[in-house]
């Protein structure tokens, strides 16, 4: 009798496990596979960007270098989650940069800004690796 608790207590402990992690699993795998589809545009420029204290408005058209101070293009748009928080920025990325002219989705936890534009410390290569943004 012991062992059939015991196995249906950690059967009940694994059942409660898949079904708190597999909405969220199935979430971020959804995010990663599309994460164009993930986003939409923030179309109030006086949102604030808590993580970079800006608004929408002052974030637009703002520089973008990458770690050894190049440009390596500027923000276009300011893109929020489902639940309406601003969560990354649409670079247009200079073709010059060598991974061609696009648009590339970069998360607000991969900038910074030193007051007068945004720095990133990703590589060009790790740029060419970003969602393309295709609205």
């Amino acid at each position: 009798m012991r062992k059939l608790l015991s196995a249906t207590a950690v059967t009940l402990a694994m059942a409660a496990v898949m079904v708190t992690a597999g909405p969220s699993l199935a979430q971020q795998s959804a995010a990663i596979a599309n994460p164009a589809n993930a986003y939409r545009e923030v179309k109030d420029d006086n949102v604030m960007v808590p993580s970079l204290k800006r608004t929408v408005g002052q974030l637009d058209d703002m520089d973008v270098l990458g770690p050894d101070g190049t440009k390596i293009g500027e923000v276009e748009e300011v893109l929020m989650d489902a639940s309406g928080q601003p969560v990354a920025v649409v670079v247009d990325v200079e073709h010059g940069v060598g991974i061609g002219d696009k648009e590339v989705i970069v998360g607000l936890d991969q900038l910074r800004d030193d007051g007068r534009s945004l720095t990133t410390a990703l590589s060009n290569a790790q740029l060419g690796t970003l969602p393309i943004w295709d609205d």
